[in-house]
């Protein structure tokens, strides 16, 4: 059985952050429901009704953001694509005849790139694109003109499976180390 395509979809997985903006959400929605429904004063000078509906919006909408935040990767015979919703309007394709090579190598996405999401790395890293992955691993490629570019994944084992049967069948040449 030949492996024919790699499909990933990564979300936003900092528990802390999550943990944050729920419990901001948590606080402005006990607000509203005492003193909007309960008619009790919420603090000891309680903002309106209304400006506490509305700063509510705030934070929901923060939730909403960070819960859309989602890492595509489709790696096939053509190439790899990704996009990093929304920050992305439209998906990214890297060409196998773009790529010196790739690899899989394990990162540290703190240190070396100074966070998750599409970071600037040093001429020595490159840049990457990761979200929090639980992983530390990601697909490493590097362009004809030394340019890189670090995908993280969570499914390492799946891409390289995918990218050594490409080699197998001809439809790329060994990059994989």
């Amino acid at each position: 059985m030949s492996v024919t395509e790699f499909k990933e979809v990564q979300t936003f997985r900092r528990w802390w952050a999550w943990l944050g903006i729920i419990a901001i959400n948590a606080l402005f929605i006990y607000a509203i429901i005492q003193q909007v429904i309960l008619k009790q004063p919420f603090g000891s000078k309680p903002a309106s009704n209304i400006v506490l509906i509305l700063l509510e919006i705030i934070p929901l909408l923060l939730l909403i953001f960070v819960f859309s935040i989602k890492l595509k990767t489709t790696i096939n015979s053509d190439g790899i694509y990704y996009r990093y919703y929304p920050f992305q309007f439209k998906t990214t394709f890297i060409s196998w005849d773009e790529l010196s090579d790739a690899y899989l190598r394990e990162y540290n996405s703190l240190y070396e790139y100074g966070g998750w999401g599409i970071r600037i790395g040093t001429a020595k890293t490159g840049n990457a694109i990761n979200t929090s992955a639980s992983s530390n691993i990601g697909l490493q490629l590097k362009f004809r003109d030394g340019e890189l570019l670090l995908i993280g994944t969570r499914r390492p084992g799946e891409i390289k499976l995918i990218i050594d049967a490409m080699i197998a069948e001809g439809k790329i040449a060994k990059l994989y180390q």
